[in-house]
């Protein structure tokens, strides 16, 4: 990344190596967002099946609610693991294998972020839908 420079003019002569790098790099802070953006979501899932009760106890104690946060969390560890890998291959991999890295990491980040948001939204219920959730 030596040949980085300041000035926008001067950015038409970034190699093609520094700039698949710094592309790749992009996505996989992209990816590390998206993981964050999940985490955060599927926290609020947990906490909010902690607290609310329905027929007399907790709907994080029924099996069915349980079920979809496990694997909720399951598919956020496994984004967890696509993001560092996407993170070590900017550094150690030739570019255009540390390209393919992160895309693969950022599609699969991506659908299992989707999947546990989707996930939050139906263990919050009717209030998932409104202003006030922040699922």
């Amino acid at each position: 990344l030596a040949g980085v420079v300041e000035s926008p003019a001067e950015l038409a002569e970034l190699s093609d190596d520094d700039s698949g790098r710094w592309y790749a790099l992009a996505l996989a802070a992209t990816t590390a967002d998206i993981v964050g953006a999940a985490r955060g979501t599927h926290a609020l899932a947990c906490e909010y099946a902690k607290v609310r009760a329905q027929y007399g106890s907790t709907i994080g104690s029924y099996q069915a609610v349980a079920h979809l946060l496990a694997e909720s969390l399951a598919l956020i560890e496994g984004s967890i693991s696509v993001a560092r890998h996407a993170a070590w291959a900017v550094d150690e991999l030739p570019v255009a294998e540390a390209v393919e890295a992160a895309r693969i990491a950022k599609i699969y980040a991506a659908r299992a972020a989707m999947t546990v948001c989707e996930t939050s939204i139906q263990v919050h219920g009717g209030i998932g839908n409104t202003w006030e959730c922040l699922a």
